[in-house]
């Protein structure tokens, strides 16, 4: 029997009172092409409208586009256009025109879907494994935007109208209106549906495995030596952007602090910035640094502009100090290190060993790359200074 889930997922119908301006959670879990957005869409949405209306007229028609949707499948596939042949196939059986009873057959023996979820700046990367029996069936992966109400909630409430629904679902993190999302499915699948969180036995080790293969995924392209110092560091995420800082004196009267930005692990020139010291005088390397860094994040606060994925501080333990002083007092929490000269020694905050880097690692040479180039920045803009003082 069609339902109105397979209906909706075949045909794209979007649901949406309004149509917005971009396109929102639904296309990025695949039940809408965004005809809100993209042009070609909104020319195959009249389409798929108009093919939803002849199927429900009679069985016959039905047939009909059955029969057409089998020669587009057969043509994809011949033409080697296997994600389009699989995604015409996924249609037909949904309208249950290829095993039919294959699904009411999943459905039954359905028993754990598990989600994993990892959250970047702006967006996040669902994964899915359905388990049958014990055994792991289906994998599906989602990536959407953090914005507007896109959440994990919602994310799991607009899944599971397209999907059955299991007995139980296993997430990598606590979710949000948990009691409000278990008792509308609870109410849409006919039977109790639990929530759990996969942080015990078995379950565990699923959640983390599909955890692992979203940073595979996450890891892709990304140059190895930041990879190397998000292991290294234990940060958040790849330092794909890095901004490094540092301050430079001549005798008691220059004083000026510099900021590279590395993006990639290349110099990203046009994020470059130089900063006159206002409030110190005298030399006071730490009190400089805390200044330079509070003005520039205050700054990108205050502009909502994006923040870098690792602070830099050229120095040791006092010139960090004086930076996680400085995003106290500006409220926001970046992960920050600073790397002495001396022994190339990386200190963290909270740490009380350093770390140290064998000298042939991409990623040591990355940040020293990052803080010569700061401070070769940094000496150019005081000379500039000093010559025309």
């Amino acid at each position: 029997m069609l339902t109105i889930g397979s209906l909706r997922k075949s045909f794209k119908v979007r649901i949406c009172k309004t149509l917005p301006k971009k396109v929102c959670l639904e296309y990025h879990i695949g039940n809408c092409d965004g005809p809100c957005e993209f042009k070609s869409a909104a020319k195959e949405y009249d389409e798929n409208i108009s093919d939803l209306e002849s199927i429900l007229k009679s069985k016959q028609q039905m047939k009909e586009f059955t029969k057409k949707l089998q020669k587009q499948m057969e043509d994809a596939s011949d033409s080697e256009q296997f994600e389009r042949a699989i995604e015409i196939r996924d249609t037909l059986q949904r309208l249950g025109s290829i095993d039919s009873g294959k699904k009411m057959e999943d459905a039954k023996k359905s028993d754990e879907e598990y989600f994993g979820i990892k959250f970047g700046k702006q967006d996040a990367i669902v994964m899915t494994f359905r388990q049958t029996h014990g055994v792991i069936r289906d994998s599906e992966k989602f990536s959407f935007d953090l914005i507007g109400d896109n959440n994990f909630t919602n994310f799991l409430y607009q899944y599971y109208t397209t999907h059955q629904i299991p007995k139980t679902i296993v997430t990598s993190e606590e979710i949000n209106k948990k009691e409000s999302l278990t008792k509308a499915l609870t109410d849409r699948a006919g039977f109790l549906v639990k929530i759990i969180l996969g942080n015990k036995g078995k379950r565990k080790e699923i959640i983390g495995l599909i955890l692992r293969n979203i940073e595979l995924i996450q890891n892709k392209n990304a140059d190895p030596g930041l990879v190397e110092l998000r292991e290294i560091l234990k940060l958040p995420t790849i330092p794909r952007i890095i901004e490094c800082f540092d301050i430079s004196n001549h005798g008691d009267e220059y004083a000026v602090g510099s900021m590279a930005r590395f993006v990639d692990a290349k110099p990203d020139k046009s994020g470059y910035r130089k900063f006159k010291i206002k409030t110190v005088t005298g030399r006071d390397d730490f009190a400089m640094i805390n200044e330079i860094v509070g003005r520039r994040y205050w700054r990108l606060k205050k502009e909502k502009s994006e923040f870098p994925d690792l602070i830099l501080i050229d120095g040791g333990k006092g010139q960090l100090s004086a930076a996680m002083s400085a995003l106290k007092e500006v409220d926001i929490e970046i992960p920050c290190i600073s790397l002495a000269k001396e022994n190339e020694e990386i200190f963290v905050p909270k740490k009380t060993r350093s770390i140290i880097i064998p000298k042939n690692k991409d990623s040591i040479k990355i940040l020293q790359h990052a803080r010569d180039e700061t401070h070769r920045f940094g000496v150019a803009y005081n000379r500039s200074l000093r010559k025309f003082d």
